[in-house]
């Protein structure tokens, strides 16, 4: 874990060091400047769970340029009944989530200093998350019996992002990212196994399995290959991903 953590602070740490000289330019912020904003990301706690928890720290550099470290407990919902599948609550299961970013406020379009206004930067993240799923063949006149699906995704992403945050009376704000363009490197290990008979992989509810998870994990189809349904495997590739976030902050 603190080898990835390094990896996503290590770009806003190097970028931070080489600007540090121009907090003491004339284009100064005053002494008493409110340059911290604790934060509450808001989105993956009203998309997935309510379990997720994810906090967020920007510091301002210069009246135009910050950075910011994000870091929370991460958890995809469960999917409940398939076709003939009763796939059940995860029993086990457990993530996390690391970022951070650099930003550049827009002289030329923002009134106020940063953090208020519009702003681009470059970013990098970490997610891990990893389940244990209890699931059930129903409605099957030939099988019975149940399955345990094990699997860890990984994914570990790095792009630029576009937002605008809201300062309300000095002391609150409203950052919002709604574009956020990454490259990404994909890592999925999965392993299913069958409780009192074989495991086919013509049959119908293998293809419901493969369906839950590529709608819970996008971009899965065209990572896994299909054989690994059936056993232990790790599939690792890079993609496309996409960032985009409501965080509410109180400065001080």
């Amino acid at each position: 874990m603190k080898k990835h953590i390094l990896l996503i602070l290590l770009p806003v740490l190097i970028i931070s060091i080489y600007n540090v000289q121009a907090q003491y330019t004339a284009d100064t912020l005053p002494a008493n400047y409110k340059r911290n904003t604790i934060k509450w990301n808001m989105t993956p706690f009203l998309l997935w769970s309510k379990k997720n928890i994810n906090l967020s720290y920007e510091r301002v550099l210069t009246p135009k340029r910050s950075y910011s470290v994000n870091a929370g407990y991460f958890e995809l919902p469960s999917t409940g009944i398939y076709d003939s599948l009763n796939i059940k609550s995860a029993n086990k299961k457990f993530g996390y989530s690391v970022s951070g970013d650099y930003r550049f406020y827009l002289k030329n379009r923002n009134i106020n200093p940063a953090p208020d206004g519009i702003y681009w930067g470059v970013y990098s993240s970490f997610h891990h998350y990893t389940f244990t799923n209890n699931i059930e063949v129903i409605n099957s006149p030939t099988i019975q019996g149940g399955l345990i699906l094990d699997g860890t995704m990984n994914i570990f992403s790095v792009g630029a992002e576009l937002g605008y945050q809201f300062v309300i009376k000095e002391k609150f704000s409203i950052d919002i990212i709604f574009m956020g363009p990454s490259i990404s490197m994909y890592n999925y290990q999965l392993a299913l196994q069958g409780d009192g008979f074989e495991i086919d992989e013509s049959d119908d509810y293998i293809k419901g399995i493969q369906d839950v998870l590529y709608g819970l994990f996008p971009g899965l189809e065209n990572l896994v290959d299909k054989k690994l349904i059936d056993e232990s495997g790790v599939s690792t590739s890079f993609g496309a991903g996409f960032r985009y976030m409501i965080q509410l902050g109180y400065r001080f």
